[in-house]
């Protein structure tokens, strides 16, 4: 009885998170087109529509705050129905030349609202992993192979496709594919809905307590400055990519695209073998040898700028990022008490995504002082800086999931949020 319903839970799960990873990378390749054709091609306009939708990121501590508050299952699919909303009113408003304002608007609702679906979904995952006896480590692999088929292959060259056969298309098809999405998790069940917090505090007093547990805990504060420094190391180096592909490899768009594609696969192929790295070499061995390997490949492409060699180790790098991200999200999910996971989580990404244009910045005024080269030996350089940083990150093995969630264990909640060594145990 439990073994099928488990697996349609689980299966549900990936299903809509596939629909509505595949929804954002159609809209983050749609939006730019139509922007080009309303501000009939202005650069300023066109990087304001692309900002716009970053800059919703801002406001993740206090969306992470709303989704303790809410049931995540609930959270999930009011981001998707207003998503569907917010683009089938585009797609009918883009028969037409919409306004500049509208699409601003759009654009920055629905990046809050993928915000709010990415969250709930990292929050939920371990009630997810207990339903289907499945490790966090299978679970996230298989999400981080999801968002990188949805929103890196299929996704970006589907919006352009339709766009080309009709310009509503993509986001008509779009606001399809999060409907179809929200039907599908509002049979899902939310056993980890939070339970309401009795005590006094307002909303603001609830954002800060996220944000006092992570940085409060040892692992969850080095494994946040780690991956501020690894966010800012990967900006420095790709933020030039397409200039060190076209000029100092001297490669077509169409090779930058190929390096590109190269990229996915090797993230692709990581998110798929990490839980085995994991399972044979532990996760504190792989962990260590993702950023070693990390640093590496940065290193090597500044010293070997052959365009087949960085194609190879732009697959190898992309691998490795993506299992550290399995290991740390699964992390984190253990630290973390469940009715603190959405503003804890948030915040975590929060440092990981603001770090990211101190990189791209640096990235552009070493490569304009230093050459195009060197923007990858920095980036190796910054990596080197992680380590006493991780030195310090307790990471013990997985323990079975269904004895380590089974009802008589203690609860989250009690963990104290200090420098306890034991909460490594338990992203």
């Amino acid at each position: 009885m439990r073994g099928v319903h488990s697996w349609d839970t689980v299966r549900r799960f990936y299903v809509a998170n596939s629909l509505s990873n595949l929804g954002d990378g159609t809209r983050l390749s749609a939006l730019p087109l139509l922007a080009v054709v309303i501000a009939h091609g202005s650069a300023l306009d066109v990087a304001l529509v692309a900002t716009v939708s970053r800059a919703a990121w801002l406001a993740a501590p206090f969306i992470g705050t709303l989704v303790d508050r809410w049931s995540r299952r609930a959270c999930m699919v009011s981001a998707d129905i207003t998503r569907a909303a917010l683009l089938l009113t585009l797609g009918m408003l883009a028969l037409g030349r919409p306004p500049l304002s509208a699409v601003l608007v759009i654009a920055l609702v629905t990046g809050i609202c993928e915000i709010f679906f990415d969250c709930a979904a990292q929050s939920l995952v371990p009630s997810v992993a207990r339903d289907g006896s499945l490790s966090l480590e299978r679970v996230n692999s298989r999400l981080m192979a999801i968002q990188t088929v949805g929103t890196g292959f299929v996704g970006p060259p589907l919006g352009a496709v339709l766009w080309e056969c009709w310009h509503p298309l993509p986001f008509l098809a779009d606001g399809g594919t999060f409907i179809v999405s929200a039907l599908l998790l509002s049979g899902l069940r939310d056993r980890d809905r939070p339970r309401p917090d009795r005590r006094p505090g307002g909303f603001l007093q609830d954002t800060w307590l996220g944000i006092r547990y992570l940085l409060g805990n040892r692992e969850l504060r080095r494994l946040t400055g780690a991956v501020a420094l690894l966010g800012i190391a990967q900006q420095t180096a790709f933020g030039t990519l397409v200039l060190f592909a076209t000029s100092r490899l001297r490669l077509s768009s169409d090779g930058y695209g190929l390096l590109l594609t190269v990229a996915a696969v090797g993230a692709l192929l990581g998110a798929q073998v990490s839980p085995f790295l994991v399972k044979v070499l532990g996760p504190r061995v792989s962990l260590w040898g993702s950023v070693g390997l990390t640093a590496l490949t940065y290193a090597l492409v500044a010293l070997v700028p052959a365009w087949w060699v960085v194609a190879v180790l732009d697959a190898l790098n992309s691998g490795c990022v993506v299992t550290w991200n399995v290991i740390t999200v699964s992390l984190r999910q253990r630290i973390i008490p469940p009715d603190l996971m959405g503003r804890v989580t948030s915040g975590y990404r929060l440092a990981a995504w603001g770090a990211m244009p101190v990189g791209a910045l640096l990235g552009g005024k070493v490569a304009a002082m230093y050459g195009l080269s060197a923007p990858w030996a920095v980036a190796a350089a910054i990596m080197v800086l992680a380590v006493p940083l991780m030195w310090g990150v307790h990471i013990s093995a997985a323990k079975d999931e269904d004895e380590e969630e089974s009802p008589d264990a203690p609860d989250h909640g009690s963990r104290a949020p200090a420098d306890d060594p034991g909460t490594a145990a338990g992203r």
